[in-house]
């Protein structure tokens, strides 16, 4: 849906041009309208190190938004609440039926001792604070926060998605979803339960190194999901700077895309740029979130989505799919499997 106007659009407020040139799809069987990207929250939470001071953010928050981004995803993780807590600032400015926002339940702490919490009363008690934090009565979208790390699909079938459920009548969240990486273990869950999910999330699976995600999207459609993509970049991977410290990419892998970020370098083209238009290039994905806390960042995100690639862009994207990613091998590409290492053992921080 390309011209029309979303149901989040408010005249005088929004820059009608920007809003009229932006894509937006109906978020699964949801009244949801969104963008084809949205703000993902991690930048905000200090996740990556390139956000600005708060005012930056929160300029940056509303000219998104004007801009027509309508969907905002964040996490009590991403930042042990900092995330939260500044959108909760940035979002005072800015009228609230002009966005939609989803956040999450079920993943907290800063080592992996702590991480992850499926228990009952740890879920509602972390739910209300980042209401609290948010500064708002409700948010749209409340999902499960990795949940393969509960490493065992039939208790969040069949005890967390209930759970979910009961704050979702509550009226303190409208829809459900579920957020996770492995994506078998999705259809997992979502064939065992009787809750009806209305949402997916899943991250740095339509990347140029991993393409996984598009195998699954019939099988998301025929059940009537909603699908967000998450880390277009692989986490900093495909970024000419490259990943933040603590991404568990092999030393393969890392070489792999710097080769592509050095290449990218040389002709003046930012990879991370060319790695979002990949992923924005999947029509049955219904937005795709975008991190950033600095203006600089913004308007490179708001140029692609309004006018594409340029032409050496475009040369630089073949040439990169034709070279230096064409066959990767799929074992160098797996990385989660150090962060599975890595939880099963409990005994390293994460991020």
């Amino acid at each position: 849906m390309e011209g029309a106007l979303p149901p989040t659009y408010l005249p005088g407020w929004h820059n009608e041009e920007k809003v009229r040139r932006m894509r937006y799809a109906t978020l699964g069987k949801t009244d949801l309208v969104v963008s084809q990207a949205g703000i993902g929250g991690a930048v905000v939470g200090n996740v990556y190190p390139d956000a600005g001071g708060l005012e930056e953010i929160y300029q940056c928050i509303e000219q998104a938004l004007k801009a027509g981004l309508n969907y905002i995803d964040t996490a009590p993780f991403y930042g042990q609440g900092k995330s939260e807590e500044v959108l909760g600032k940035a979002l005072r400015r800015v009228p609230r039926h002009t966005y939609y926002i989803g956040t999450k339940v079920g993943r907290y702490g800063a080592t992996w001792e702590t991480a992850f919490d499926f228990s009952e009363e740890r879920i509602l008690a972390e739910f209300d604070l980042s209401l609290r934090r948010l500064q708002l009565p409700y948010v749209d979208l409340v999902q499960i926060h990795d949940f393969e790390f509960a490493q065992d699909p039939a208790r969040i079938a069949k005890e967390t998605l209930p759970l979910v459920e009961k704050i979702v009548a509550s009226g303190r969240a409208r829809y459900i979803g579920i957020t996770g990486f492995n994506l078998e273990e999705f259809h997992k869950v979502l064939d065992m339960t009787e809750t009806k999910v209305d949402a997916v999330l899943n991250f740095a699976r339509n990347v140029f190194v991993d393409t996984a995600m598009k195998d699954h999207l019939g099988y998301f459609q025929s059940k009537n999901l909603g699908i967000i993509n998450a880390s277009p970049t692989n986490m900093g991977l495909l970024t000419n700077a490259g990943p933040p410290p603590w991404h568990p990419a092999t030393a393969p892998l890392r070489e792999l895309c710097s080769r592509a970020g050095r290449l990218c370098q040389e002709r003046g083209v930012e990879l991370g740029k060319l790695s979002v238009w990949h992923n924005l290039a999947t029509p049955e994905i219904h937005t795709t979130l975008l991190g950033f806390g600095n203006l600089k960042v913004l308007e490179l995100n708001l140029s692609l989505l309004l006018n594409g690639l340029t032409s050496e862009e475009e040369k630089m994207y073949r040439e990169l799919q034709e070279t230096v990613f064409k066959d990767v091998d799929p074992e160098v590409a797996d990385w989660m499997k150090v962060w599975m290492e890595q939880f099963n053992s409990r005994d390293k921080t994460i991020s």
